[in-house]
């Protein structure tokens, strides 16, 4: 045998020993497609006036809607809902203290403190809710 025969068999053997050694093959495939959209596997996520769409269903953050995507692929419904239960309160609380703050802007003294207790009232929650959506999503398997 030559050099390169020999050479290429022991190659050969080293890519077969490594084969099966990573011999698991991904159920889930994630690909960023343009204008910040994202694929999993089947599901695709598509900014839609301001919201993140994920079969049929609106999100306010892209995570969110790409860990409800990635429940839906694992079969965890559970998660799935506790995500968009999550989600929607997080918008919620978002668009109240963002009208607060409008009204607080355009206030007279009395009706601006009103405003300003609303924010300090929220914004507790606000933080509260979006670092239980993070913990949860931090949870999915990949």
């Amino acid at each position: 045998m030559k050099k390169s025969t020999t050479e290429y068999l022991a190659t050969q053997d080293l890519h077969n020993r490594i084969d099966r050694v990573l011999d698991v093959h991904p159920t889930v495939k994630i690909r960023k497609l343009d204008n910040g959209s994202v694929q999993v596997n089947n599901y695709f996520i598509n900014n839609k006036y301001g919201q993140w769409d994920c079969s049929g269903f609106k999100f306010y953050r892209r995570k969110s809607a790409v860990g409800y995507a990635l429940c839906l692929v694992n079969n965890d419904i559970m998660t799935a809902d506790e995500i968009k239960k999550l989600d929607c309160k997080l918008l919620s609380l978002k668009n109240d203290i963002d009208i607060y703050y409008y009204h607080m802007k355009k206030a007279k003294s009395s009706k601006a403190i009103t405003m300003s207790n609303r924010i300090s009232s929220d914004m507790p929650k606000l933080r509260s809710t979006d670092n239980l959506l993070t913990q949860l999503l931090k949870t999915i398997t990949v």
